[in-house]
């Protein structure tokens, strides 16, 4: 009797390791987290507003009011129709008639709405998911803008033509297999040939927007972590951002530089992020943060 409960044991043993084998445990997916992106503060370095001056006064009076529109996004590479995007505008801190902003020189801290904070989801990968799952970025267009009392229009018509230029140029790309190379690769696909910026500029016409739109800028974040994090920052390190000058259109504003960079890397501080447009008097340099949940 005592050798059939073994043999009955042996047999039980021997089978829980066949089933083990043959199932093994289902791989644990890739992290998603969420960041937020908003903007700090503002200096108006040159006024948008500024009138004709004499014997050091002006009419109207070299004072701004400063605001920010963020068009954040979102695309996967190599996913087709995978591209997002979400407008959050920013409040104006002076929405009077007779209200002033920060003459030239001076600063204001935005707070609360003011902020824009937008909100970014994307997908960790780390080198070894990449064999089985697709790598997606997360970003924001960012429009420094000047308030005219006018209501905002046109922004949404930017929003969908960048949506689906990250459809074609990246939603439809193929990543390459070194990974030292995706970051000329997205860039590539953002400011080369039949990439995103040549697309908006072939596609966007001038929009009625009222207010002027001061400058803007384009920072894409990687959304990588673990080792793969890090081959991300050390080639956005030495890689030149492209910028676009959208030819006789002042709204949407022409793009002149922005930020690559891995998201798993840590929160960031995006300063002295100077806004210039052509057509447009007046420069303004914002103050741009990061945070991750």
């Amino acid at each position: 009797m005592k050798a059939l409960r073994t043999t009955v044991l042996g047999a039980v043993v021997a089978s829980a390791a066949v089933l083990a084998t043959a199932c093994p445990p289902t791989p644990t997916p890739p992290p998603t987290q969420n960041f937020t992106f908003k903007a700090d503060s503002v200096t108006v370095n040159s006024s948008n507003d500024k009138g004709p001056c004499l014997f050091g006064v002006c009419v109207p009076p070299a004072k701004d009011e400063p605001y920010v529109v963020n068009i954040a996004f979102k695309v996967t590479i190599g996913e087709a129709n995978s591209a997002s995007t979400t407008i959050v505008t920013g409040d104006n801190h002076w929405p009077g008639a007779l209200d002033q902003g920060p003459g030239e020189g001076s600063s204001h801290t935005f707070a609360g709405g003011e902020q824009a904070a937008t909100t970014l989801s994307t997908t960790m990968l780390d080198v070894a998911d990449l064999a089985t799952n697709k790598l997606q970025i997360a970003g924001v267009w960012s429009w420094g803008m000047e308030a005219d009392l006018y209501s905002p229009g046109g922004i949404e018509a930017a929003a969908n033509t960048l949506k689906t230029a990250l459809n074609t140029a990246l939603g439809g790309g193929t990543l390459p297999s070194d990974t030292g190379a995706i970051v000329s690769m997205i860039l590539n696909a953002i400011g080369g040939v039949n990439g995103v910026f040549s697309f908006l500029g072939a596609n966007l016409g001038s929009i009625f927007f009222g207010d002027d739109a001061i400058g803007s800028k384009l920072y894409i974040g990687v959304g990588a972590r673990g080792a793969l994090s890090s081959i991300i920052q050390s080639t956005a390190g030495g890689a030149a951002f492209p910028s676009i000058d959208l030819p006789l259109v002042t709204v949407p504003p022409d793009i002149r530089g922005g930020a690559i960079f891995s998201l798993g890397a840590g929160d960031r501080v995006l300063s002295g992020q100077s806004m210039t447009n052509g057509g447009v008097a007046g420069q303004h340099t914002y103050q741009f943060s990061l945070t991750g949940a």
